[in-house]
């Protein structure tokens, strides 16, 4: 057999390896009272879908209608509210979008306790307090959010068990399943056991899922063939989660004043 004819089938079979994003959804006893709830979920192989995010930029200013109009403009395919910000709209903790910062480092509290970044095309979630302890290379795209729901594929102990509200996480294998998620109103700890539970979340063995900004900003937008499903957020996020193909990946610049943060 050729050389050409031998690298064109191994690409065949790497191309055929890599799993296709696809939208599911899970029923599970994390509402009050143990009541049935369904978790929303879009999985996605990092290996062909990445992540980015987007900014409302500044505060004070609002680039986009919504979730749903940010992931329009940025051709994502999917996509969910990112992480926490103050009542002026200034980001708690570090938001990195195509290059540009918004608000400064944090470690001290929970709901910045964790970053999702990306390093290279591959997103990566690791503790803030480390991550910006090691002096990495500024990534072009970096989110701080938190608590860690997962941690080591255990769910984190000690999380708030009283207070009720919708949630957006996303969860990873450590290595390139990956996924965003919604949850309707459920506490912080009976969403952690959920996820880190390989009886209810089947997918994959969770590794590491991170909590989002949740309650009233908690939203998803998935681009399904047959129709788009949004989940709308009540209140306007100030940052967003988007996942891109790899192929049109390219950072050239914006397509549009509302893209002007691509």
């Amino acid at each position: 057999m050729s050389s050409p004819v031998r690298h064109a089938l191994a690409w065949l079979c790497v191309t055929a390896s890599l799993a296709s994003a696809q939208y599911t959804r899970i029923n599970v006893a994390i509402g009050p009272r143990d009541s049935e709830g369904t978790l929303h979920l879009y999985l996605f192989d990092s290996r062909r879908t990445s992540i980015k995010m987007i900014s409302q930029g500044e505060p004070g200013t609002s680039l986009y209608k919504d979730l749903g109009a940010a992931m329009q403009a940025h051709k994502c395919e999917a996509g969910c509210n990112g992480g926490p910000a103050d009542p002026q709209g200034q980001p708690l903790g570090l938001v990195i979008a195509s290059g540009k910062r918004y608000g400064q480092p944090a470690s001290k509290s929970d709901r910045t306790e964790g970053v999702l970044y990306l390093d290279g095309s591959q997103p990566r979630l690791k503790r803030a307090a480390a991550f910006f302890a090691s002096k990495a290379a500024q990534p072009r795209h970096l989110l701080q959010a938190g608590p860690f729901l997962v941690e080591s594929g255990k769910a984190r102990p000690g999380l708030d068990s009283r207070r009720v509200a919708r949630r957006t996480f996303v969860l990873s294998d450590g290595d390139y399943r990956w996924a965003i998620g919604y949850a309707p109103a459920t506490t912080l700890q009976k969403l952690a056991l959920a996820l880190a539970d390989s009886k209810t979340f089947k997918a994959f063995n969770v590794a590491a899922a991170l909590n989002l900004e949740g309650a009233s900003h908690s939203g998803i937008w998935i681009n399904r063939e047959h129709g788009q499903l949004y989940l709308k957020e009540l209140r306007g996020a100030r940052n967003f989660l988007g996942l891109v193909n790899l192929d049109p990946l390219r950072d050239q610049g914006s397509r549009s004043p509302a893209a002007a943060d691509r």
